[in-house]
């Protein structure tokens, strides 16, 4: 909380600090309104040459550190969100007794679920609506399921299937162009 109160002030300050120097620097010139000029029958100046220098304008350098000290402070609250989001993601997939053991689309809209709750496998059809296609208990069955389960996050990711393929590829290509080169080479 005190972590909050630190940054809500921080964010404040860094806002209205600067709007008031300019106010002060604006007063402080000598500007008077148009309004005031005329009912005060005051000239007003011709040229710009005429009119005098503003004494204290603000310089760019304290611009440019309330521009960084703002940017790192919205990156920062930006990655504290994130992490708080991705905990908060993290525990409502792992709390409960409901683990998705898999799923298949089958058209649009139209998909089959395995879900294992508690100790009983249920697959659902889930489309417009959700439909209770098939229950399994403890059996051989169930067994099967799980070990298949279990085999499919064993499977190879996506750049080892990847590597593998170039790997074969290189060597159905290697072995074609020595098809080649002898064909050639004996004519």
């Amino acid at each position: 909380m005190k972590y909050t109160m630190i940054v809500f002030i921080m964010l404040c300050s860094l806002v209205t600090f600067q709007s008031a120097v300019f106010a002060a620097d604006s007063q402080s010139a000598g500007d008077s309104s148009i309004y005031d000029t005329i009912h005060n029958g005051k000239e007003t100046p011709k040229s710009p040459a005429a009119q005098p220098a503003a004494s204290g304008t603000p310089s760019l350098f304290p611009l440019f550190v309330k521009f960084i000290v703002s940017f790192i402070l919205v990156i920062g609250l930006l990655f504290v969100l994130l992490r708080f989001l991705s905990k908060r993601s993290s525990m409502m997939q792992t709390n409960g007794p409901i683990l998705p053991l898999g799923g298949q689309v089958l058209g649009n809209n139209r998909s089959l679920q395995v879900v294992l709750i508690g100790q009983t496998i249920y697959i659902f059809g889930v489309g417009e609506s959700i439909t209770l296609l098939r229950t399994i208990s403890q059996g051989e069955e169930f067994q099967q399921i799980l070990k298949s389960f279990e085999n499919q996050e064993e499977m190879p990711s996506t750049k080892e299937i990847i590597n593998d393929s170039k790997k074969m590829w290189n060597n159905v290509f290697g072995k074609h162009l020595q098809k080649i080169r002898q064909e050639h080479g004996e004519e």
